[in-house]
């Protein structure tokens, strides 16, 4: 299997955080930073080289003679500066399967370089790849705070590391580290890792997001509505695919538990009703694409995510066998008969 080619650059809307540091603390970010604020790109992936977020981080430091900077700035992330994946991880049940959606879509917030969980006997890591490409202190540091605040605001209960190991150097007196990650703090490692204890996989997550909830039923409501009518198992599969969509791509193993039967008797079913998996599965999909590019809040890299994609560009070429157009052309279409 090919390897992904990483683009090395993040989303606007995370840049942003550094841009409403800079102005909480009264001061004039596009003047600071020389740089306009980051505005998310209408349609297909955009996104900041990871090399000028760092010149933005080492600028902003500088002016604020703040070299903890990137500890301060993690600690104001929130759910809509990772764009719709963060909803998505709002809605999950607990920590271990928000991290799954995390590792699997950390492309759409982390486009740099690769992260991995590694398990162990009580523990888990998130492990960063710098092999092949070595970010800045600021962003690795920015990054990592952004991540466990991200899952403290999250989760009822405490979600503190085990151990935190950056792979650059660091100060001398690591203690304001120590006191915010509530663990051991090392620099100057060979890897980039946070280590987390496994107890945490079942932290129940403190609300799941309301307005996404009611997005999705929304959409698949109005497929369900929409498709014509067949037999009552396959509309229950078709049900079943269109809520399992958002975690990823479903299969047939996956889906069969819910209906309550085997993946062999499923086939047989389908087979007897006329369609096959596949067949029911593209046609959810595309219903629910054509429903989402409705809907202006949502970009084309959200869609291709909400509909179990994890690249943007197999969305596209599905999309295309479907209807013969892109999805942004079918979104042009749309508004314009409106």
């Amino acid at each position: 299997m090919s390897q992904p080619l990483y683009r090395r650059v993040v989303p606007e809307t995370y840049v942003q955080l550094l841009y409403e540091y800079l102005e909480a603390h009264g001061h004039e970010p596009e003047s600071v930073l020389g740089q306009p604020w980051p505005t998310p790109a209408q349609e297909g992936i955009g996104g900041v080289d990871v090399e000028c977020w760092d010149r933005l981080l080492v600028t902003a430091a500088q002016a604020l003679d703040d070299p903890l900077l990137g500890l301060h700035v993690g600690q104001t992330i929130s759910a809509r500066h990772i764009g719709v994946l963060g909803s998505v991880l709002l809605a999950c049940g607990n920590l271990g399967t928000a991290l799954q959606r995390l590792e699997r879509y950390i492309r759409l917030v982390y486009d740099v370089i690769p992260m991995t969980r590694r398990d162990g006997d009580g523990w888990f890591e998130l492990v960063w790849d710098v092999s092949q490409y070595q970010p800045g202190p600021l962003v690795n540091e920015t990054g990592m705070v952004a991540i466990v605040q991200f899952c403290r605001a999250l989760v009822r209960g405490t979600a503190n590391p085990l151990r935190v190991d950056f792979n650059h150097s660091g100060p001398l007196d690591t203690s304001p580290y120590e006191a915010f990650f509530g663990c051991p703090v090392r620099f100057g490692q060979a890897e980039a890792v946070l280590r987390f204890s496994a107890q945490l996989l079942e932290l129940p997550l403190k609300s799941p997001d309301p307005a996404l909830v009611s997005l999705l039923e929304q959409h698949a409501d109005r497929l369900l509505a929409q498709l014509p009518q067949q037999d009552e198992f396959v509309e229950q599969l078709r049900k079943a695919i269109s809520h399992a969509l958002h975690e990823g791509e479903p299969s047939i193993e996956r889906i069969s538990p819910q209906l309550r039967i085997s993946s062999r008797t499923l086939q047989r079913r389908l087979k007897e009703a006329g369609t096959s998996f596949r067949h029911e599965l593209n046609l959810v999909r595309h219903e629910l694409a054509l429903s989402y590019l409705r809907d202006p809040r949502l970009q084309i890299v959200d869609i291709a995510m909400l509909l179990g994609y994890s690249e943007h560009s197999a969305f596209t070429r599905a999309f295309k066998e479907w209807s013969g157009r892109s999805p942004h052309e079918a979104r042009q279409l749309n508004s314009e008969s409106c």
